[in-house]
């Protein structure tokens, strides 16, 4: 994809989400205006109190004070005003996001191409980005057009040329933002992609840490991370770099502006006696004109910065969905399962399975070998509907599962990956998953009747002991048995494993062999095996690597 047509995305997607909250931007339009009104009158009431006072010592506009604190009050309560308002466009357009993307990431199917490590930086620091740009950039655009306006008006009555002078600097600050900025977009576009990169490989050199630690690669991929960190500085730097020359141009618009209209006024008072409250009056407003478009050009680097961040998730949520959201309620009353001619294809283009036709018989345990690659997950996964099907249908009970809504076709499997994920919470936490107004009495019967009930015992606090990010503090073979204490709880007629005693020792494997011979009765289990006591215990085997056509399929389109 290219740059430009990422860029289109990005912005397309900020415009969606600013329509969100386009009756609160439209408020603090008004509201901006109505600040600029009261702004301008407070600067007019000091210039008519200080201005008598200083050079004349009457207190004649004393009363003038009064009225400037009233005013004053009346900006502070409508700068809480304008504070909750943007809290609130802070919040719906993060929920909002957030939920999307989640959502997105769900419907492009758990095996896509775009669930990677980098998602954590879209997640998190994606976010810190984005949402500037609705409560700074958006915010300080519409001061910036209010401002300036009610401004140059008054000052306008008060002293034409002044007026002249400040409308005549007014278009030189965005012209400068917009050739400055121009470089600055750029840099940000590859500054989030290096953040993302430096994203990815931290987190994927955290996650194989033992792997380089058993081949000695630690000063290795100590030097990779350093050379990328410091290329990431480097381009930071940049960066600073043009926002500091842009600040210094618009300063120096703004003082040039301020000084000019000084000079004005001087030669106005001395040689025409030009009232001196009107002169204050113009003096206190001009640097109040300028500050908002300074403002505006500091942030409209905010805007460069968040469409970079966003481009990473504008390419997400523009995938194709995987995961299918069509389809109806139907109930099944049988439950085996026919492959007819199945071609399913991973996001990547490669074949899973081709040409695959088998039958798997209700009520039976199923076991699939195979050489590693010939298909044995894919089968499962399609199944699940992680992997689209291309051509030839997968039926239940004789039928199509393409016919059958997700939410539907979940309640009939239960499906236990390689490595069961537990999520950080509690041991009742992680089983309720399965079935959310389980009782207690339901959890532990669940856990005993797999065998894993001495685990209640283990834990010091039983049900409420927490389990850790990444599964921490539970062993593999643990984590496998919670998993099948939640299919029990769940209660599925068909029960997918894929290689569930993989990685197990003899004693763990005997254990959860046992409480699958428990809890088989009655389904219908298909299981991905490799070792003899798995396959042993199963009524048919089938082996994929006779069945599947994908070997000369994928050597065609390589």
């Amino acid at each position: 994809m290219s740059t430009q047509d990422n860029l289109i995305k990005s912005v397309a997607l900020v415009k969606n989400y600013g329509r969100l909250v386009r009756d609160k931007l439209h408020l603090l339009t008004s509201l901006a205006l109505v600040d600029a009104i009261l702004m301008v009158s407070f600067y007019y009431l000091i210039a008519c109190a200080v201005g008598p006072l200083i050079l004349s010592y009457s207190d004649s506009g004393i009363e003038s004070i009064y009225y400037a604190l009233i005013v004053l009050a009346l900006r502070l309560l409508f700068k809480l005003i304008q504070a909750k308002i943007i809290s609130d466009i802070s919040y719906k357009v993060e929920t909002n996001l957030r939920s999307d993307l989640a959502n997105k990431l769900i419907s492009i199917g758990p095996l896509s191409n775009k669930r990677e490590s980098s998602l954590s930086a879209s997640f998190v620091d994606a976010m810190d980005d984005i949402i500037p740009y609705f409560t700074h950039y958006l915010v300080s655009a519409r001061y910036a057009l209010a401002l300036p306006l009610v401004i140059l008006i008054a000052v306008f009555f008060a002293s034409p040329i002044n007026a002249l002078i400040l409308g005549g600097l007014c278009p030189l600050i965005p012209i400068f933002m917009i050739l400055i900025g121009k470089g600055a977009e750029k840099l940000n576009q590859r500054q989030w992609v290096r953040i993302l990169r430096l994203s990815t490989h931290f987190t994927e050199t955290l996650q194989r840490i033992s792997f380089i630690k058993l081949f000695n690669l630690e000063n290795q991929e100590t030097k990779i991370i350093a050379s990328m960190s410091r290329r990431w500085r480097k381009q930071t730097m940049q960066i600073l770099r043009i926002a500091f020359l842009s600040a210094l141009a618009l300063e120096f618009f703004a003082t040039v502006g301020v000084a000019f209209c000084a000079i004005a006024l001087g030669f106005k008072v001395y040689y025409d006696g030009f009232s001196y409250v009107n002169a204050l009056f113009v003096l206190l407003c001009a640097p109040e004109f300028f500050l908002p478009l300074r403002v505006l050009g500091q942030n409209y680097h905010i805007r460069m910065k968040s469409l970079g961040a966003i481009s990473n998730i504008a390419d997400i949520m523009s995938q194709d969905d995987l995961i299918k959201k069509e389809g109806s309620d139907i109930e099944i009353n049988k439950f085996d399962i026919v492959f007819e001619n199945v071609q399913a294809v991973y996001p990547n283009g490669f074949i899973g399975i081709n040409n695959l036709s088998t039958k798997i018989k209700e009520g039976e345990v199923t076991a699939l070998v195979g050489v590693s690659g010939c298909g044995k997950s894919t089968m499962l996964q399609s199944l699940m509907g992680f992997i689209n099907i291309k051509d030839g249908s997968i039926k239940i009970g004789g039928i199509n599962i393409n016919d059958i809504s997700n939410k539907k076709l979940r309640e009939y499997l239960s499906y236990i990956p390689q490595s069961p994920h537990l999520f950080f919470g509690t041991l009742r936490d992680n089983l309720k998953l399965a079935k959310e107004d389980a009782s207690d009495e339901e959890l532990i019967n669940a856990l005993d009747k797999v065998g894993a009930k001495f685990l209640l015992d283990r834990f010091e606090h039983g049900l409420d002991h927490k389990i850790g990010d990444q599964n921490q503090g539970i062993s593999g073979g643990e984590a496998r048995l919670i998993a099948l204490a939640r299919t029990v709880l769940k209660d599925s007629p068909i029960i997918l494993l894929d290689e569930p005693t993989a990685s197990l020792d003899f004693e763990t494997q005997d254990l959860f062999i046992k409480a699958l011979d428990v809890i088989k009765q009655g389904k219908t289990v298909v299981l991905v095996a490799h070792r003899e006591d798995l396959i042993n215990v199963s009524d048919t085997v089938i082996d994929v690597s006779l069945i599947n056509h994908i070997k000369d399929e994928n050597n065609a389109n390589s």
